[in-house]
């Protein structure tokens, strides 16, 4: 899988030039698509909620990969080999496992934090816009380390399949300690906790479901939570193939031509595609503020507030909406408990910041006046936009 900086032999004039039509398209799309996101996100203020931040910070390491990497891998194809020298290899090659790291520690938080705003909806711990951009520092920090000690002489970055790019050295039997650590740190310590989130997230909406005690905002977060699972599931399925191919060479004495390892480099590639082609397909709002700059008219369900990527604590239709109750919550229809938000009667797009608020609320036996209430509304809420 690893090789000099030459070109290999056995390898057809077809197979570079397969390759080249595919790192092609792979940068074509995952360049417009993540640009088309980020195009989206900075024109519409509305968008930058805490979750859509940590997207945000995902789709810049993809356009990232499609501006800096996929360039490079193109014009080795095109040449039939590696032809930027050992200082480009080096640097190619650690970039591209950072922004690997980040993109799986990235979905790692949207997983966690799915998790967390289902399982304990009214906690004061919910991600912030404050905290939404520590977590991106801690996701940098944290790719940083898992994937920096080769420039400090653990383990090194060298030329792989087909010498059309540069990874870690799977086979350095000096450095096999270094494969160990980036496997436990790079996938299997965030697989198991976006299978420790996931997992919790089903019991407890089971739980829910069994004492029917599920509203519209759990609902919500489970609409989001599959959309993370969606793009959790796409990402693994391109890394897969790539990391069982570097196991089974680095510990398994395995010796891969490179033809066949091409394969899987190209399907890792392919991951920057499909991220942002997920969360713009089953995201109302990010669809929503794409037909605005297109001017093409959006549904009712589009125009209003959803909250899919928000907080998914409300979602207001014609006029007002309830929002979800805590479980313990008596509701009748006489003395209904919670927050009710109204429009202004001028809002025609209902999109306003302003609204008013009548409430009658008896949280886990616990009664509420003005100022606590729209304290506890502005920590549920967060930055949700009308």
């Amino acid at each position: 899988m690893n090789g000099e900086y030459a070109q290999p032999q056995h390898i057809s004039d077809a197979i570079y030039l397969g390759a080249a039509i595919v790192l092609s398209i792979i940068g074509i799309v995952g360049f417009l698509f993540n640009t088309c996101v980020i195009f989206i996100m900075i024109r519409d203020p509305r968008l930058w909620t805490p979750q859509n931040v940590i997207i945000f910070n995902l789709a810049t390491s993809d356009l990232a990969v499609s501006v800096l990497g996929n360039p490079v891998t193109l014009a080795a194809a095109i040449t039939k080999g590696w032809i930027f020298g050992q200082t480009i290899c080096v640097i190619y090659g650690f970039f591209m496992a950072l922004f690997g790291i980040a993109s799986i520690t990235t979905l790692t938080v949207l997983a966690y934090d799915r998790y967390l705003m289902i399982r304990y909806p009214f906690s004061s711990s919910r991600l912030t816009k404050e905290t939404a951009l520590y977590a991106v520092a801690g996701i940098w920090i944290y790719a940083f380390a898992v994937t920096g000690p080769p420039l400090f002489g653990w383990n090194r970055y060298v030329n792989e399949s087909a010498n059309i790019s540069c990874s870690v050295d799977w086979e350095s039997g000096e450095h096999s300690n270094y494969v160990i650590y980036i496997f436990v740190f790079g996938l299997f310590l965030p697989v198991t906790v976006i299978i420790y989130s996931y997992v919790s997230l089903v019991v407890t909406v089971r739980k829910r479901a069994a004492e029917k005690i599920i509203g519209q905002a759990t609902k919500a977060e489970c609409r989001v939570a599959i959309m993370v699972a969606v793009m959790i599931l796409a990402f693994l399925t391109a890394w897969m193939p790539y990391s069982v191919l570097a196991l089974m060479i680095a510990f398994g004495g395995v010796h891969i031509s490179p033809v066949v390892s091409i394969i899987p480099a190209l399907c890792a590639k392919s991951s920057i595609c499909w991220n942002p082609i997920i969360y713009i397909g089953l995201n109302t709002q990010f669809r929503s503020a794409w037909k605005r700059f297109l001017k093409i008219p959006g549904t009712v369900s589009e125009v209003s507030l959803d909250a899919d990527i928000t907080t998914g604590m409300t979602k207001l239709m014609t006029g007002h909406q309830e929002l979800p109750l805590h479980p313990g919550n008596n509701v009748d229809a006489d003395h209904p408990s919670g927050l009710i938000m109204c429009c202004l009667a001028h809002d025609e797009h209902r999109r306003s910041k302003t609204y008013v608020d009548q409430y009658e609320c008896n949280l886990e036996m616990k009664s509420c006046n003005p100022q606590t209430l729209s304290k506890q509304t502005e920590t549920n809420l967060g930055d949700v936009s009308l």
